[in-house]
């Protein structure tokens, strides 16, 4: 089976669907991952065939916006409504026409037996009825795009689908969902579960030395430094440093490193990013509510403090706070707050009820299909094409 991959030019909207990209390999099938350097760049560290096309996207630079200097967005603009988060789906319905010709005169030549791609990347569907394969969308996180946004979207994107002689956006034959049940969404259309696997790269994981019960791992992720935040990571430690007895592993960047300052006693930096290094064996992850942060923490059972900045950040802080199994800080006036940051980081340490609902997610991602069953899966609906054509 030859498996076209097409994602959004985003590293994180790619990186999720890895484990099941390596599951086909394993399993002896061929991929080839289209897209700009954003997502070819992380393919290719992984080993993968890539075609790449045009520029870097450069995501976060649209995330700057003209903002005060030193401020979050988040301290500017404040938490944005559902609506607006549930619109991201309009700036990837104006990406897709860009390189949608290109990547069919590649699926063209290259002839695949399947599409995939992320679910915000409209032109898979649309490579894949024009070829006469199957497609097949895979969420990234816990706030996918709604039924009612995805009508819209098709609509707009109609007058392109009429070009290729389509009537609009075809639907998916299936879409595959990360998020475990407790975390996923309710408003967008049914799909199928996948076992979310956190990203490791090429790495180990961090060795933790203390004895358990008060570790953690801070990962705020790139766009929240780039985006002003080394003022709430600074709080973010000072206020583990108070809870006493902490050992931390900080991921930042060297260059994020002088704006935060000095790490407390039983800190460390480092440059990795993975949440599959750094959260197995922590007991607390204090993250940014991104997907592969939420679901990695969700993985290993871990209690989760959420501090969001951007868009569906805040659906991820919601949904695990509902979970029982983390509290989530969803104003600049909670974040800025050094007694709630002291009483959040302590609560998580220390009450036991966090611990259980984070075991309690990870009950459901260990029951939910893993990515070789997925493999099946795929395997059956090409096959199931090829009977009826």
């Amino acid at each position: 089976m030859r498996v076209l991959i097409i994602a959004t030019p985003v590293d994180t909207h790619f990186l999720p669907m890895l484990p099941l990209v390596r599951a086909l390999t394993g399993a002896g099938h061929d991929v080839l991952v289209a897209g700009q350097p954003d997502v070819t760049g992380p393919a290719e560290a992984a080993g993968l065939t890539t075609a790449t096309f045009g520029e870097a996207f450069h995501y976060q630079d649209l995330r700057r916006g003209r903002r005060p200097e030193g401020l979050r967005p988040l301290e500017v603009v404040g938490r944005p409504p559902a609506q607006q988060i549930d619109g991201a789906a309009q700036m990837w319905r104006n990406h897709a026409p860009y390189f949608l010709y290109d990547y069919l005169e590649l699926a063209r030549e290259w002839r695949p037996d399947l599409v995939l791609g992320d679910h915000m990347e409209f032109a898979g569907p649309v490579i894949a009825e024009v070829l006469g394969v199957p497609s097949v969308w895979h969420r990234w996180g816990t706030a996918p795009t709604s039924a009612f946004m995805l009508g819209q979207t098709r609509m707009w994107l109609g007058p392109l689908c009429e070009r290729l002689g389509l009537d609009s956006v075809p639907e998916p034959d299936l879409t595959l969902d990360p998020a475990p049940p407790t975390l996923a969404s309710t408003e967008a259309p049914p799909a199928r579960p996948i076992r979310p696997e956190p990203h490791t790269g090429d790495g180990t994981p961090w060795t933790y030395t203390s004895a358990p019960g008060r570790r953690v791992a801070v990962a705020l992720g790139g766009y929240t430094l780039d985006l002003d935040g080394a003022p709430l990571l600074r709080r973010v430690l000072d206020a583990l440093a108070a809870a006493g007895g902490v050992e931390a592993v900080v991921s930042a960047a060297p260059r994020h490193r002088p704006a935060i300052g000095a790490l407390p006693d039983g800190m460390t930096y480092t440059e990795r990013t993975e949440p599959g290094l750094l959260f197995a064996g922590a007991d607390l992850v204090v993250h940014h509510g991104g997907p592969g942060s939420t679901l990695a923490a969700a993985a290993f059972g871990v209690p989760q403090l959420v501090l969001p900045q951007l868009d569906e950040t805040f659906i991820a802080g919601d949904r695990v706070a509902a979970a029982g199994a983390g509290i989530s800080l969803d104003t600049a006036e909670l974040q800025n707050d050094d007694a709630q940051l002291a009483y959040a980081t302590t609560a998580l340490l220390t009450e036991p009820r966090y611990r259980e609902g984070a075991r309690r997610l990870r009950a459901e991602v260990e029951a939910m299909p893993t990515p070789a069953d997925t493999v099946t899966l795929l395997e059956q609906l090409t096959t199931r094409q090829e009977v009826l054509a």
